[in-house]
């Protein structure tokens, strides 16, 4: 039987492939496989590739695939496609993550005009001017995030903010040595999952540097790294959903695309604070507010950018994507 007129071509199945696997993940794990047809797209989790058990690993792979999962809806209504999106729809299989189904021609408009940023978007772990991220463009963010089924809260009052500051900071002297140990193996690696240039500068321990800056290669020696004193009092927020389970973690890594992408439309950049998420006992600690909105999946860094680093390194696509119903 044939197609209909509105099914994908195998250019318009790769190019929507690529542009979900230019997602952001944690420390660029990538935990994701595609499968592609005519029909549409499914975005299947790849466990093998999530960094070493912690308390978020299994939740990260979810919001990373969520964060594919959005960029693949852009990606379609870019091409004009109308879809229709089923998370989790086999409850027999955990690792199917979402079925993406092309319904009719005429695609959503604002999903297709955030798609333009893609390309654009980068994980930023280098120092951010100090100027501060207009209300007006928060707003927008937040309202980004809702479209998600999720919370933007933005730390914008004391003792909420260093409270979060202090949580930050715990998780960093606290972490784990297995935890550090599979970081290194993975900026060591060849390629390296994320290159020196993407890691950004050592943040410079003289007070001046608001300390919400992850720098993920504390314990190595890694030519080509200077440091820097990070902006004083950086912009932060927490990406939050009313519920915790495999379908929130999707929703939130929606959620966050979403808003990155938005916020690289207006110049701006984000980093993720997300040490003590990683931790059970200190994810409570982050949530524990009388502004709690819910249960926090990202702490996100935002400002505008000093530096535009690369792309990061992504995995070959013969690694990621099989066509099926050709």
């Amino acid at each position: 039987m044939p197609y209909p007129d509105h099914a994908l071509d195998v250019p318009e199945q790769t190019a929507v492939a690529a542009a979900a696997a230019s997602a952001p993940s944690v420390l660029n794990s990538q935990p994701w496989l595609f499968s592609t047809g005519p029909q549409g797209v499914e975005v299947h989790a790849d466990p093998r590739r999530a960094p070493t058990a912690t308390a978020s690993a299994r939740r990260d792979v979810y919001l990373s695939c969520g964060a594919a999962l959005f960029t693949v809806r852009a990606a379609l209504a870019r091409l004009d496609r109308a879809v229709r999106v089923s998370v989790l729809p086999e409850a027999g299989d955990p690792l199917l993550v979402a079925r993406v189904t092309v319904t009719r021609d005429g695609g959503d408009p604002e999903a297709a005009a955030l798609y333009r940023w893609v390309g654009d978007r980068r994980t930023n772990r280098h120092p951010f001017r100090p100027e501060p991220v207009p209300a007006g463009v928060l707003a927008l963010l937040g309202g980004a995030a809702e479209h998600e089924g999720a919370t933007l809260r933005r730390l914008d009052a004391e003792p909420e903010y260093q409270r979060v500051l202090t949580l930050i900071r715990r998780a960093s002297l606290a972490e784990d040595d297995a935890v550090r140990e599979d970081g290194a193996d993975r900026l060591t690696g060849v390629p390296p999952a994320v290159p020196v240039e993407n890691l950004g500068p050592v943040p410079r321990r003289d007070g001046t540097d608001g300390g919400a800056v992850r720098d993920l290669a504390p314990d190595l020696a890694l030519p080509g790294r200077g440091t820097a004193a990070f902006e004083p009092h950086p912009e932060l927020a927490v990406l939050e959903t009313a519920e915790d389970g495999p379908a929130s973690w999707v929703a939130a890594g929606q959620a966050l695309q979403r808003l990155l992408l938005e916020a690289t439309g207006h110049g701006i950049a984000a980093s993720f604070a997300n040490q003590p998420l990683e931790d059970a006992e200190l994810r409570e600690e982050v949530s524990s507010s009388a502004a709690h909105f819910g249960h926090p999946q990202m702490v996100l860094r935002m400002g505008y950018p000093l530096t535009r680093p690369p792309a990061a390194p992504r995995r070959p696509q013969h690694e990621v994507l099989r066509r099926v119903g050709r």
